[in-house]
């Protein structure tokens, strides 16, 4: 019998070439965008997992408050943090401080290269994170002051295919380090990415002293509890632990919490992220997508199975008059939909396998899974295969098996009621996802436009970013300025400043405590950027009041403490409660009795993004300093010849750093990098939109078809008594027309409350115009239209004679 349903199954396939094609090709399209989202989705909320310890080990994050509201959630603590809790708490079974050695040069002989993927970490490093060690033991690695593990890849780069184990690397060509292990790369899900771990034995050297370690907060501190922890109750004693440790000053404004390490991708948020973490919110958004898109497909089947009813009526009738009972007929349809399911799954499974590389590159991701070897592939398709079968072979299955014999045997079979709703309502279902999908696509382009478009607040075009030497010694500064006045004498540049940060990231110090001086209270937070007297013309920096800084602006220290000129921003002198023009002269302190700071305010520029719109504007204090902490050098150029100003920059940097490597970029690329996720993840909720409203119009496209084929008769009589072929049109067009209006009210509000919501996540939002929703209404009527108006015009213009013989 099952040979024979399935001859049936395969002999209704062939026979009916456009319903089968455009079931299959649905299912297909919609079973390949569920899966690849499904699995990407899947790697990204599986960061972090494969630490066999992972589920006991925390990264120790420290919280500012100010005046009691929490100003900045940080990802880094102290250098002391994890030693002092393993001392304190029992429950502490290891800890680990890293520190990111941001852009250094390494040189073995003559091979010389800029790397910024390396930590300083401690001895327990490899015995808290589950990274493959190629060669060395994981607990001597590291134990050594001057070791060092590289990856595979990073071994191979300096030693070729050399045993790199016992040789040394020159680190910013002024510390040895030998190699004493080597280590597969990271995988992709790790948000922690190296490409090399140096011993921090050699930094403990240089801060030994109790007050050094809790003041220098440039650490990612992670502790593993011991089984059975409950780590609401280590939280719970981090006030008594840091008034402990911590200056009587510095204690009410700092706080800890421990965050699970496979919550970092997801649930992060914080300042000095190591990477990019993952927006869980955006990936909400792709899962909805991957099922409406397999759903939306699913309902093609059932719609055009159910439609299909009055074509299969006859042998149902006949079926059951030679002794086929209901339940057998149900499994014969149920069968079928098995069978067209299964054949949709093999087609996805060859596409999967092909497109899954393509897809990487359009995300920017590794996904790294082996489709044939992962249990969780299996599961989610065998799954989606199962549900598949059930909702959209149960409805169909159940209508055709209930049809009477002597009824359907006349010739007088009737429509059910309750199907055409049912047929509706799934219609509707499938205009509504479509014009929330529409609507939700152009708010994503809308908001990025919008950030793109605004004001910065300054000018970063033709603005070359130099990075400053990282190879120094004591003629460094004296060699700076040499560089900066040959290349201030290119004809092609305009202005060149030196800073500690640049436009286009986040600031890279911020300090908590900053009020005027005579305030009273815990003073303000603030970003903090060290700058020369040419970056506000560099950036052309708008001053609201006071003075911009000048080559005799004041960097000094004195028996009161350290003094400096700064400029500070609009936020800033609001946070602290002096107008702009009243602060000039006034001066800010910061720090203990001991080692005060005052600096003098000379000037205060209007607000300008630093970093991304998402973001809102920091407070800043910029202090004056044209040398020592210069990171990277700004320099305005006046030409488009790039290649013949790159060209003459790095001739005089070569020239003046030898030992170092010249590295540049252009400041509007590099500022514009910064939406890259946002436009990614625009590209990706495009792409998926348009195949779910693609599989939609496959359904309403066969829906019309077999919906025209019914009521073939009805056209022919209407014709017959004088409807028009326009008359003719109307009618069709109407009641395909009206569960698009239907569906508008529907999607308007879900549209509406979805991008309120996803909005929130900036902090500079674009309005909402009554053309970011009518737009989608427009669009799927045009849509829907093209679909159906080909079809619909053929069948207004078929004979009347015809059409009375059908049937």
């Amino acid at each position: 019998m099952i040979k024979n349903y399935l001859k049936i199954a395969f002999r209704n396939l062939l026979r009916n070439k456009l319903f089968s094609v455009l079931n299959i090709l649905g299912l297909v399209l919609g079973m390949v965008a569920c899966i690849l989202i499904l699995q990407y989705v899947s790697f990204e909320m599986n960061h972090d997992s494969f630490h066999q310890k992972g589920e006991r080990t925390y990264r120790v994050n420290a919280d500012d408050y100010q005046n009691g509201k929490l100003v900045d959630a940080s990802a880094m603590s102290y250098l002391s943090t994890g030693e002092m809790m393993a001392q304190d708490f029992p429950e502490v079974e290891d800890f680990v401080a890293i520190m990111p050695t941001n852009e250094v040069v390494i040189s073995h002989q003559n091979k010389r290269f800029r790397e910024t993927k390396g930590y300083f970490a401690n001895p327990s490093f490899f015995n808290m994170f589950s990274f493959k060690l190629l060669k060395g033991e994981a607990s001597q690695v590291l134990s050594e002051p001057g070791s060092m593990v590289l990856t595979k890849k990073m071994a191979q780069k300096y030693f070729a295919n050399e045993n790199p184990v016992g040789k040394t690397l020159r680190y910013n060509d002024n510390s040895i380090f030998k190699v004493t292990g080597v280590v597969e790369s990271p995988p992709g899900n790790s948000h922690l990415q190296f490409d090399f771990i140096l011993s921090n034995q050699n930094l403990r050297k240089h801060f030994i002293k109790k007050k050094r370690n809790w003041t220098w907060g440039n650490f990612y501190t992670y502790v593993t509890l011991k089984p059975k922890t409950n780590p609401k109750a280590i939280e719970a004693q981090f006030p008594q632990f840091l008034k402990k440790h911590l200056e009587p000053d510095d204690f009410p404004t700092v706080r800890l919490h421990l965050q699970p390490l496979q919550d970092i991708h997801l649930n992060s948020g914080l300042s000095f992220e190591p990477v990019a973490t993952a927006d869980k919110q955006a990936l909400y958004l792709l899962v909805i997508i991957a099922v409406a898109v397999l759903i939306i497909a699913w309902i093609n089947y059932v719609n055009l199975a159910t439609a299909r009813a009055t074509h299969r009526a006859k042998e149902v009738g006949i079926r059951k008059v030679v002794g086929a009972y209901r339940k057998q007929l149900i499994f014969q349809f149920l069968g079928e939909a098995f069978f067209i399911n299964l054949l949709a799954c093999l087609v996805t499974i060859l596409l999967v396998d092909y497109v899954t590389p393509l897809f990487e590159h359009f995300t920017g991701n590794p996904i790294e899974f082996n489709l044939w070897q992962s249990p969780g592939f299996w599961a989610t398709f065998g799954g989606i295969l199962v549900v598949g079968v059930l909702i959209s072979g149960l409805y169909p299955a159940f209508v055709l098996s209930s049809f009477k014999p002597a009824t359907v045997l006349k010739g007088k079979m009737s429509h059910s009621p309750k199907g055409i709703l049912l047929r509706r309502g799934l219609t509707l279902f499938q205009f509504t996802a479509s014009i929330v999908l529409i609507g939700s696509t152009l708010a994503v382009f809308q908001q990025l436009r919008f950030m793109r478009s605004q004001d910065l607040g300054m000018n970063i075009d033709q603005t070359l970013i130099v990075e400053a030497p990282q190879v120094t010694d004591s003629t460094t500064i004296s060699r700076q300025r040499t560089f900066r006045q040959k290349v201030q004498q290119l004809a092609s540049v305009k202005n060149l400043s030196s800073s500690s940060s640049v436009p286009g990231e986040p600031f890279q110090s911020n300090m908590t405590g900053i009020k005027v001086k005579g305030q009273t209270g815990e003073g303000t937070y603030q970003s903090l950027v060290w700058a020369d007297e040419k970056y506000v013309p560099t950036y052309q920096l708008k001053l609201v009041a006071g003075n911009n800084f000048s080559k005799n602006s004041r960097r000094s220290r004195n028996k009161a403490g350290l003094s400096r000129d700064v400029i500070i921003n609009e936020t800033s002198a609001k946070v602290l409660g002096v107008a702009p023009e009243k602060i000039i002269g006034k001066r800010l302190q910061y720090g203990s009795s001991d080692d005060p700071h005052f600096h003098t305010v000379v000037g205060v520029v209007k607000d300008f993004h630093q970093a991304s719109l998402k973001q809102a504007t920091n407070p800043m204090v910029m202090f004056y300093d044209p040398e020592e902490f210069a990171s990277y050098y700004s320099i305005k150029l006046t030409t488009n010849q790039i290649q013949a100003n790159v060209g003459a920059i790095k001739a005089i940097y070569l020239d003046m750093f030898p030992k170092n490597i010249f590295e540049y970029r252009f400041m509007d690329v590099a500022y514009e990098a910064q939406y890259k996720a946002d436009q990614r993840f625009g590209e990706m909720f495009t792409l998926f939109s348009g195949l779910a409203i693609f599989v939609a119009c496959m359904g309403l496209f066969g829906l019309t078809s077999f919906t025209l084929v019914q009521r073939t008769k009805e056209l022919g009589i209407r014709k017959v008594l004088g409807a028009s072929g326009a008359n003719l049109m109307r009618l069709l067009l109407g009641d395909f027309l009206k569960p698009i209006a239907l569906a508008s009210l529907v999607a308007l509000p879900i549209l509406y409350w979805g991008i309120q919501q996803w909005l929130q996540n900036f902090a500079y939002r674009m309005d909402l115009n009554v053309w970011l929703f009518a737009l989608p209404l427009l669009l799927i009527a045009i849509i829907a239209l093209c679909t159906i108006s080909f079809q619909t015009l053929k069948a207004t213009q078929n004979n009347p004679v015809d059409a009375l013989r059908y049937e």
